[in-house]
């Protein structure tokens, strides 16, 4: 929201509740350096809890909307009108002379000054603490026309995001699309108010983002880093022309080859804007070069004015080439491509891909804090104890020994603040992309305006991993002789820690549950499943987690 978006202002217009227009107005001048001590002031008169004085009962008239503070340029002209007995034009020179701050004039100034106040039954005295007043408030005075155009403006974009979210939203996101920090911002602003973001797509996107209806907004070709204008007009006006694109081979063939190269079409199948177009993003990687070299003999065939021998008369026209299917790239490449080309992530989010396991360990996700964390208590007693799990963002220093961190996950993102001792201990793990579990107490951040974790630890996933798992369940049909000689030469390298390993067998109808003896305590890695999964014979492999005295199952 113009001029309303900062956390500093948003805790301001909490505290003032504005009610009517001309408080946005004074609000908009007050949220500067010098006027802003005056802010607490301001608010208590507003609500009654301090007492509205006036300099002078004859301006109470011109103070009065700003509860007897000058805020603006224009209130000390007419003080120095009403008090001093100034002309409007002669009050100006008075204010420019307040802010130039000139001794010589100001000595000038103040003799005029009280001279006028005297011919208003004003002392000498009043005079010259009225004077030191106006002078402290010209100093840092706003212009109220220039502060109501801004008010006005803030109304209006506040309204409209109020109303009309999605267009007010997508109109925001296309404004920076330039911009991937903001634009990641803005979605999840979005996202917050129940506004579903839906990826890019060739046959659906322009180059800007729009609303599709009140609660959607489809992503604009435009924000693809590597995908500018001239590119998204030309895919938006030939699918207007010839309509929807019906799978690669149309697409290239149809789109001008002079604006989009393979590197465009791999950022656009990395986007995942290209899925309609194919069975997955690997078999559309796949098909690229035969796509182009096709398209562009067509291209070719088309200058030099020959035709397809199939494509005469009622002859049968040759097959279109299809995109053959293969199995789709690993999920955390596609969210790698995502990252790269969006800045943000569509099909899911490393830290749930990398460990399904997670759940059994946090005990909540990122984007559900806000919801758990009291906002109407203070310090340590609304602090809440808590295990998360997130990736390691954008990060911002205060001094040498104390960090404040972005995680995210799928569900939003949180701020970490690693102090001293918790700096100096773990401050070597914060690297961008890093997944980490954090430990430590919540609390509602005025400054931020949301939760901001105090870390009291923090782990990487394999050392998360080995400090709850408590058991691996195991489930064997029909196992082979040679099963328990291979059992044991996966987890050989795993014995010596806490885990209990628990086998389920079943065979020839029966099942039996076995628990090993503490010789073959294991310990907690997060690759151990995949491992025993892949031994004939074995159906499903477990990790149990342990947190605060609960045992959960999670499969790997």
């Amino acid at each position: 929201m113009f001029q309303f978006e900062s956390p500093g202002m948003q805790r301001l217009l909490k505290d003032a509740r504005p009610d009517r227009f001309e408080d946005l107005i004074a609000l908009v001048s007050l949220y500067r350096p010098g006027p802003m001590e005056l802010i607490p002031s301001f608010c208590a008169r507003k609500h009654g809890k301090e007492e509205i004085a006036y300099p002078d009962p004859r301006v109470e008239p011109i103070l009065k909307e700003t509860y007897g503070i000058m805020v603006y340029q224009e209130q000390v002209m007419q003080m120095a009108q009403i008090v001093g007995g100034y002309s409007l034009g002669g009050a100006d020179l008075l204010r420019r002379a307040m802010g130039k701050k000139k001794p010589e004039e100001m000595v000038k100034h103040r003799g005029i000054f009280r001279e006028g106040a005297a011919k208003n039954g004003v002392d000498e005295a009043r005079a010259d603490a009225i004077f030191d007043l106006m002078e402290k408030f010209a100093g840092y005075g706003f212009n109220k026309s220039h502060a109501a155009a801004y008010a006005l403006v803030a109304y209006q974009t506040a309204w409209l995001k109020q109303h009309y979210p999605a267009e007010f939203m997508a109109a925001t996101l296309s404004s920076d699309m330039d911009k991937t920090e903001a634009v990641v911002d803005f979605l999840d602003d979005a996202r917050s108010r129940g506004i579903t973001v839906l990826p890019p797509c060739v046959n659906h996107s322009i180059h800007h983002f729009a609303a599709t209806s009140p609660r959607h907004i489809r992503y604009g070709l435009g924000a693809i880093k590597g995908v500018g204008e001239p590119v998204a007009a030309a895919i938006a006006g030939e699918r207007e022309r010839g309509g929807p694109y019906r799978d690669l081979y149309d697409f290239c063939q149809r789109v001008d080859l002079s604006k989009i190269n393979r590197r465009v079409l791999e950022a656009l199948v990395g986007s995942g804007a290209l899925d309609a177009l194919g069975p997955n993003r690997a078999s559309l990687l796949a098909a690229l070069p035969d796509a182009l070299k096709a398209a562009e003999q067509r291209s070719r065939d088309g200058a030099a004015g020959q035709v397809d021998l199939f494509g005469v008369g009622g002859m049968v026209a040759a097959p279109a080439p299809k995109v053959q299917s293969l199995p789709d790239l690993p999920l955390l490449d596609r969210l790698k491509a995502e990252m790269a080309t969006l800045g943000w992530y569509v099909s899911g989010h490393p830290v749930e891909a990398t460990a399904p396991w997670l759940s059994g360990i946090v005990s909540c996700r990122l984007g559900e804090v806000a919801g758990r964390v009291p906002r109407e208590r203070r310090g340590r007693a609304g602090e809440l104890q808590l295990t998360v799990a997130g990736m390691v963002g954008p990060m911002r220093k205060r001094g040498e020994n104390v960090a404040f961190v972005q995680f995210q996950d799928a569900s939003g993102r949180m701020e970490a603040a690693f102090y001293t001792e918790a700096y100096a201990e773990f401050g070597g793990l914060l690297r961008t992309g890093e997944i980490l579990v954090l430990e430590g107490s919540a609390a509602w951040d005025e400054f931020s305006g949301g939760p901001q974790l105090r870390v009291r630890r923090a782990l990487t996933l394999e050392a998360a991993c080995q400090q709850h798992a408590r058991a691996l369940l195991l489930e064997v049909d029909s196992p082979g002789v040679d099963f328990a000689a291979q059992l044991k030469r996966v987890l050989t390298p795993f014995r010596g820690g806490a885990v209990r390993l628990q086998l389920r067998v079943r065979k020839e109808g029966a099942t039996i549950d076995l628990e090993l003896g503490s010789g073959w305590r294991l310990r907690g890695d997060p690759a151990l499943p995949e491992l025993l999964r892949n031994l004939p014979g074995v159906t499903s492999a477990e990790l149990r987690f342990g947190r605060e005295g609960v045992a959960e199952s999670v499969a790997a």
